[in-house]
């Protein structure tokens, strides 16, 4: 059975290594998984006075996400944490207080940053696990570096072999993490 999978991506930029991490990760994908990035760039700050009235960016995206199956967060390294747009977008479907819609929702964590650290996956897996949240969360998050150093050729592709080994490695490992909900 196909799994419904929103992606949520913590860059706006055009040049993201996040996105062009995404694309590799979509091609090599098991074909039970079926993915739709939901956009998140166009979402207000999180305002909880604005929970009691109809604020249409808020609505579509709460609803995107109660249409998943899983949920597969990607987020670069902002100054040693998650990105303040993927921030934003965890906290609007959470709220209001005790209508999340993350809840039981299977979550992967994926992070491309300068030196290949697992600070963005640790922060994000400590959040899906609060008790706002309650996500169930693959125990480990797929994280490599070299952004920098060529991991990505000029035409955006993918061509550091670790990084590929590691979004093999877990996605594969996701795809059954998902069939247990």
């Amino acid at each position: 059975m196909t799994k419904q999978v929103a992606v949520l991506i913590g860059s706006a930029s055009k040049t993201s290594v996040n996105k062009l991490a995404f694309k590799y990760l979509e091609s090599v994908a098991p074909a039970s998984l079926q993915f739709k990035v939901v956009e998140i760039a166009d979402l207000p700050l999180y305002d909880r006075d604005l929970d009691e009235q109809d604020v249409p960016a808020y609505n579509r995206f709460r609803e995107e996400i109660k249409a998943a199956d899983a949920i597969l967060w990607i987020s670069p390294e902002h100054n040693g944490g998650p990105s303040a747009m993927i921030k934003n977008a965890i906290d609007i479907a959470s709220r209001p207080m005790g209508q999340s819609v993350w809840t039981g929702k299977p979550l992967g964590l994926i992070s491309v940053n300068a030196n290949g650290s697992s600070r963005v996956t640790d922060q994000l897996r400590t959040i899906a696990t609060s008790p706002a949240l309650n996500m169930p969360t693959l125990p480990f998050g797929a994280y490599f570096g070299g952004i920098f150093a060529g991991a990505f050729n000029e035409q955006g592709e993918l061509v550091s072999e670790h990084g590929k080994a590691t979004l093999e490695g877990f996605i594969n490992a996701y795809a059954e993490f998902i069939e247990k909900f």
